[in-house]
C-alpha cells in the first residue's frame, strides 16, 4: 500500500515541475538547435530543429504567409523568453497563413518551433544583417507580466496599528502601497 502511495506522490511531483506549452513540444529525445549555433554556421543548422524566442520587433504579412522579426533571448526551462539588456541578434519566423499584428504586436514575447532554413539577408535600420530563418511549426505568444509598483510604509510599528497608538488621532504623511493605476484586463 505505502508503495502505491510513494508511486502517486511522485507522479504528483513530476507533474508540477515546470513543462513546456503543447504548441512548443517536441518529440522527445529530440536535439534542438541553440540559436548560437545558426548563427555562426547557418549552412550546418539548416534542417535541424530549433525552439527560440524573444520580443517580437516586426510582423509582416504577404500572400506568401506571415514574417515576425524577433529579437532573440534565452528561453526559460518552460520556454518564455528571459528578457534581458543584451541579445543574441535576431531571426526571422516564417508562418503559413495570416496573423494579426494587432494580437502579435511589438515588444510581445513569443516562442517559436520549427525547422531551420536558409539565412535571410536584410536589414535593421541601415544595418545590412544576416537573418536566421525558422519555419515554424509551433508558436505560443505570451501574456503579458503586468507588474505593479509597490511602496513599503516606513512608519513604526508603534503607530502603524490603531490598537498601539495613542487614544487620540496623529496625523502625518506615511508612504503606502499603491495599486498600479489604470489596468486593461483584457491583456492576454
Amino acid at each position: 500500500m505505502l508503495k502505491y502511495w510513494l508511486t502517486a506522490l511522485g507522479a504528483l511531483t513530476l507533474s508540477a515541475c515546470s513543462t513546456v506549452p503543447d504548441e512548443l513540444a517536441v518529440a522527445e529525445g529530440t536535439n534542438l538547435t541553440p540559436y548560437a549555433m545558426a548563427l555562426e554556421n547557418p549552412e550546418q543548422a539548416q534542417g535541424k530543429m530549433a525552439r527560440w524566442g524573444g520580443v517580437i520587433a516586426d510582423v509582416s504579412n504577404s500572400d506568401d504567409g506571415t514574417t515576425v522579426e524577433v529579437v532573440n533571448y534565452e528561453l526559460s526551462s518552460y520556454g518564455r523568453p528571459a528578457v534581458t539588456d543584451s541579445s543574441d541578434g535576431r531571426f526571422r519566423a516564417k508562418i503559413d497563413g495570416f496573423v494579426d499584428p494587432m494580437v502579435y504586436k511589438k515588444g510581445r514575447s513569443i516562442t517559436f518551433t520549427g525547422m531551420i532554413s536558409a539565412p535571410e539577408e536584410g536589414k535593421i535600420d541601415e544595418f545590412r544583417y544576416l537573418f536566421p530563418t525558422l519555419d515554424v511549426t509551433g508558436k505560443h505568444l505570451w501574456k503579458e507580466n503586468n507588474k505593479q509598483p509597490m511602496e513599503v510604509d516606513y512608519s513604526s510599528l508603534w503607530y502603524r496599528h490603531h490598537w498601539y497608538s495613542p487614544p487620540y488621532r496623529v496625523y502625518y504623511p506615511v508612504p503606502v502601497r499603491r495599486d498600479g493605476g489604470n489596468q486593461d484586463d483584457n491583456n492576454n
